[in-house]
């Protein structure tokens, strides 16, 4: 395997532990993780499904990324 394969698999990387996102991809982010967030609903599916630390989570998210 070449070195440009080894980069390619690098940035393809399954665990998710590095995701650059650009100036419109964070925006949607923010703006779905804020509706969902406030959506009585969709906060207990998150909990359902993933677990309470989710909610957590998803709040710490949208606050670094700038929640108003």
């Amino acid at each position: 395997m070449n070195e440009k394969n080894d980069i390619n698999l690098a940035l393809h990387d399954a665990t998710g532990a590095l995701l650059m996102l650009n100036k419109h991809e964070r925006r949607l982010l923010k703006e779905l993780l804020d509706m969902t967030l406030k959506s009585k609903n969709a906060r207990e599916w998150i909990v359902k499904k993933l677990g309470s630390e989710y909610i957590e989570i998803g709040e710490g998210l949208l606050k670094a990324m700038g929640r108003k």
